[in-house]
């Protein structure tokens, strides 16, 4: 009699197939209500989507801002080092900025870099070397409030390569 009160015991307390363990007790899943699951996993989903649009998207679009920023800098800096080596191989200082300019006004815009100008030309026949500053005005790609238009500046220094010598 012991042996069967045992047994039935023991089938009672015996975890049933899909049962999950809530603390001590078990609860089979149909005490638990149908369909919880499925909506919590549906409402953590919908709350991932909205985070993920209002905080990651805008730091991917910052992003490609960056990347035209740095780009541009880049293009920035070789267009002053080209005007820098036209300035250096002229004789005079008039000439230098006329030949700096040129080079500019020979850059290639785009609709994100829309202007390339000259800002000064230092000809020091003393030292023996120009220094030309380029300004290019940059129109970012995707604008954030406030942050549409960028200003940068480069400097270059080339030694002069026209007068001859001193002896």
């Amino acid at each position: 009699m012991a042996k069967e009160k045992h047994l039935q015991l023991h089938k009672e307390t015996r975890r049933r197939p899909g049962a999950r363990e809530i603390g001590r007790s078990r609860i089979a899943p149909s005490k638990i209500g149908p369909g919880k699951n499925r909506r919590n996993s549906r409402a953590s989903a919908l709350v991932e989507a909205i985070v993920g649009i209002v905080v990651i998207i805008p730091i991917g679009l910052a992003a490609v801002d960056v990347v035209a920023l740095i780009s541009t800098s880049q293009t920035n800096e070789q267009i002053a080092e080209q005007a820098a080596r036209a300035a250096a191989c002229q004789r005079t200082a008039q000439d230098a900025q006329k030949a700096a300019e040129e080079t500019c006004a020979k850059a290639p815009t785009s609709a994100i870099i829309t202007a390339v100008q000259v800002e000064s030309v230092n000809f020091d026949p003393g030292k023996g070397q120009v220094t030309v500053i380029t300004d290019m005005n940059i129109h970012v790609p995707i604008p954030m409030p406030w942050l549409e238009i960028f200003n940068l500046r480069a400097a270059a220094m080339q030694p002069i390569v026209s007068f001859p010598a001193a002896l």
